[in-house]
């Protein structure tokens, strides 16, 4: 199948958020996480310009939900991280018929699928399409035409390094800032947005509930933030 796929790395479910872990449980980080995952795949379904979607994962149940979207799974072998987890996912579209890969984290449940095809949209014209983060620098969109163009090097300040290298190999990326997909949620700063209405049911419910349960000023939830 021709066109652009989306491409999911996915840690095991338990172990996901540790930057979370001085506010959340382990149990309520594995929630956080499934949450996110499920309301990513609702907006990838809901794309209009994709053809197919690749989640690299060794987690069962990530593994079951992108089965029951009809996604393909690769098992992550080495389980190394976000950037080994992603050129799987590329190694697996080598030599199957697809013009090039978007990279979706499984924590922007905020985006939209008008922002998944805009960005498949600008593929059109460009090589290299990067959606920064709102707040820490990092990417949370990766396009790439063709998939195997550049290496992957998510992670802190991933953007200016997705940026440098696509310039070092001549390339001029295209850089659209898009509000939805450029909200991730990686430290407790991230867990403060309405949880009313709008996009990511499953995200906001988790955020209303978590809100309700723990009624304290937001400066005290946010002591990770201020340790040196």
């Amino acid at each position: 199948m021709s066109g652009y796929w989306a491409i999911v790395p996915v840690k095991r479910l338990d172990r996901a958020k540790s930057r979370l872990s001085l506010l959340l449980s382990r149990a309520e980080r594995q929630e956080l996480a499934g949450a996110m995952l499920r309301d990513v795949f609702d907006v990838l379904v809901g794309a209009e310009r994709l053809s197919g979607i690749v989640v690299v994962t060794n987690d069962v149940q990530a593994a079951e939900l992108a089965s029951g979207i009809g996604a393909s799974v690769v098992p992550d072998r080495l389980e190394a991280g976000t950037n080994e987890a992603v050129r799987q996912g590329l190694e697996w579209l080598l030599g199957r018929d697809c013009e090039g890969a978007i990279v979706v984290p499984g924590d922007v449940p905020f985006a939209s699928p008008a922002e998944v095809d805009a960005v498949a949209g600008a593929l059109d014209a460009h090589a290299v399409v990067l959606v920064p983060a709102l707040r820490d620098g990092g990417t949370n969109m990766l396009g790439l035409r063709p998939s195997n163009l550049m290496e992957p090097a998510f992670g802190p300040d991933s953007f200016t390094r997705h940026l440098a290298m696509a310039r070092a190999a001549g390339i001029t990326p295209r850089v659209l800032h898009l509000e939805g997909a450029g909200h991730d949620i990686d430290v407790s700063s991230d867990l403060f947005c309405s949880a009313e209405g709008g996009a990511a049911a499953r995200t906001r419910a988790f955020l209303e509930r978590l809100a309700q349960n723990n009624p304290v000023p937001a400066t005290a939830w946010l002591k990770e933030e201020l340790q040196p």
